[in-house]
């Protein structure tokens, strides 16, 4: 059994964000994932949230999680990538995922976008040349110079642009997915994958696993496993909360479902059974004060979990 990571995922209110990165950092939480959510409620800024969340905490780490990069230039993404890196060093991870908005929030936005797999596929490239390579000149006093015959460079026919600031060049960023597909082509490209099982779309236990499993296969070295759920008093009381707030919209059970001590045994038993190396645990509640007691409940119960596995 591997050393897991214990991380949050924040979907909810940007106004909570850094209040509930406070609360998660004090409890012992490795690091806290935000996201891009394109709604009237949420933050579709995720780089601004988590520069707000690294200035507001002393050890947290923060993944930009899930940045949609089917919609967003690899460039600016390297960009955004790149400032946080030289600012915040290692406590900054960007994530990518394949997700499109809904149609009315594509007509808004305007661009140009990835539909097909393999303009995503040609994006994620893009976005590792322009993220991971170092600026082709040297920082020195004469800046103005160097960036004007950077300019230059730039304009000669089939130039490839570099993107800066250089310095805390990041290792890699990590592709958030699903299918077998997208955990096939990050391993290929030697990257972190983030498995979200609660948006999988396979209702069999062993086909979500088959994506982890072949993430492996592939020579993937770090697997991130997200999980949502809810935790109560009883079981019962867990049952209900969750058909309040489903609704009959779903189908599947949530991640994890029943008291403290039953949730933290499913979700040990996914990350063994996964081999994540990281867990993402998303609390299926809108109220900031649930979420934190849910994660508060959960992360001694779930060291301990691991820690018996490990045996």
């Amino acid at each position: 059994m591997r050393n897991v990571t214990f991380s949050v995922l924040d979907t909810g209110r940007p106004e909570e964000t850094v209040k509930l990165a406070h609360r998660i950092e004090a409890v012992g939480y490795d690091r806290i994932w935000v996201t891009e959510h394109h709604t009237d409620i949420q933050s579709a800024c995720p780089s601004i949230m988590a520069a707000a969340v690294l200035t507001s905490t002393k050890r947290l780490s923060v993944t930009v999680g899930g940045v949609l990069a089917r919609i967003h230039s690899p460039f600016v993404i390297a960009e955004q990538l790149k400032l946080l890196a030289k600012l915040f060093g290692s406590r900054i991870q960007f994530g990518v995922a394949g997700t499109l908005p809904d149609s009315h929030i594509l007509d808004g936005i305007g661009e140009s976008f990835a539909v097909s797999p393999e303009e995503y596929r040609q994006r994620l490239l893009q976005l590792r040349d322009f993220a991971l390579s170092t600026p082709s000149f040297e920082s020195s006093d004469n800046d103005v110079a160097n960036s004007r015959q950077r300019s230059k460079d730039l304009a000669q026919p089939n130039a490839t642009p570099t993107v800066g600031p250089s310095g805390s060049e990041p290792a890699s960023f990590c592709v958030c997915g699903t299918s077998e597909g997208s955990a096939t082509f990050t391993a290929e490209l030697e990257f972190p994958f983030a498995f979200h099982d609660f948006l999988s779309p396979q209702e069999r236990k062993e086909d979500r696993l088959a994506v982890c499993r072949k993430y492996r296969a592939a020579g993937g070295d770090k697997l991130s496993v997200a999980v949502s759920g809810l935790c109560a008093a009883s079981t019962s009381e867990a049952e209900q909360l969750w058909e309040e707030i489903n609704q009959g919209r779903h189908t599947r059970r949530p991640s994890f479902l029943g008291t403290v001590e039953a949730a933290a045994a499913q979700v040990a038993t996914i990350a063994r059974e996964t081999t994540a190396d990281e867990i993402v645990v998303q609390p299926l509640s809108l109220d900031l004060e649930t979420r934190v007691a849910t994660l508060d409940d959960l992360y001694k119960p779930l060291r301990v979990q691991l820690a018996q596995q490990k045996r």
